[in-house]
């Protein structure tokens, strides 16, 4: 079959480049492939996959291990029914937790359709309030749901089935608490599987990435979830040179902030991350098995 359009030819040529990244992955133990991502497919036995969900200009990022499922962020309002049906084309049926990294419509706002559409044991927050109305709509539907609510801080580990998840942020209460800024008091987490680890930091910014940065988990990460949508004020010089990602995803729609910026763009092609957008390659689903990581994309 021919080839059609710009779009193919590019997702063509990211596969070769792909290729060519794996031979520097498998140092780590860990190879990567590009494939087309399929409307409906469970997770495979045995895996972790991770789908950063096209939400525009927002987050929602699936997590599958072990047969559990978790969701971490749900866009904003609009998003909702778009997440709901991403979910359920994954063969969600019941999700074991969901976290709202911080108070943001662009993160929130899609939560309660979530927790309408599926049971949910438990609820993971920083322990940051905001009197909007997009938070108080998610709060009270994870009071209908009667979920079980959790407030995590940095050094708190939790086994998702199978992938052991450590909390890097917010610091707790005996490193000084909540940063008082809703950015930067997003939840962190490190997911580690096998040799694989994925870091997911919402909107941190420098203050964060820099206490990230001096903690007990730096190294090399095979994906990274860029924060804040790849604002110049996240993903700094310093965090990079401490997590070097291999992979880099960017959640990002149209906005007026300039959200990805040509420096954030520079600093992950100086450290030679492989760069995903959802505003351009659809959702992304990375999934590890066998010591390898292959990124599907839906593209447009």
């Amino acid at each position: 079959m021919a080839a059609d359009g710009p779009g193919l030819a590019r997702r063509a040529a990211r596969r070769v480049f792909l290729c060519v990244l794996c031979a520097s992955v498998l140092t780590l133990g860990v190879a990567c492939g590009l494939l087309p991502a399929q409307a409906s497919s469970p997770p495979p036995a045995g895996a972790l996959v991770v789908s950063f969900i096209d939400v525009g200009q927002g987050d929602a990022t699936l997590i599958q291990s072990g047969g559990e499922s978790y969701l971490v962020d749900g866009g904003v309002p609009e998003a909702g029914s778009r997440v709901v049906d991403f979910l359920r084309s994954r063969g969600v049926e019941e999700l074991d937790g969901i976290v709202a990294t911080h108070a943001h419509a662009d993160h929130v706002g899609g939560l309660p359709d979530v927790l309408d559409a599926f049971p949910v044991s438990r609820v993971y927050l920083s322990g940051e309030s905001a009197a909007t109305t997009t938070f108080n709509n998610f709060l009270r539907a994870v009071q209908r749901e009667n979920a079980q609510v959790l407030e995590v801080r940095a050094g708190e580990r939790m086994d998702w089935g199978g992938t052991e998840v450590t909390v890097l942020s917010p610091p707790p209460e005996a490193e000084g608490g909540l940063f008082g800024d809703s950015n930067e008091d997003s939840v962190a987490l490190l997911l580690a599987f096998g040799e694989a680890r994925v870091l997911i930091t919402g909107d941190a910014e420098n203050r964060a990435e820099e206490y990230m940065s001096t903690g007990p988990f730096t190294g090399p990460v095979t994906v990274l979830r860029v924060g804040h949508h790849g604002s110049s004020t996240s993903t700094t010089p310093l965090f990079l040179n401490r997590f070097r990602p291999e992979i880099a995803v960017i959640s990002v729609g149209e906005n007026p902030y300039g959200h990805p910026t040509p420096q954030t763009l520079r600093r992950l092609e100086t450290v030679g991350a492989e760069v995903f957008r959802t505003d351009q390659d659809g959702d992304v689903i990375a999934t590890i098995k066998d010591g390898r990581v292959e990124v599907a994309i839906t593209g447009y």
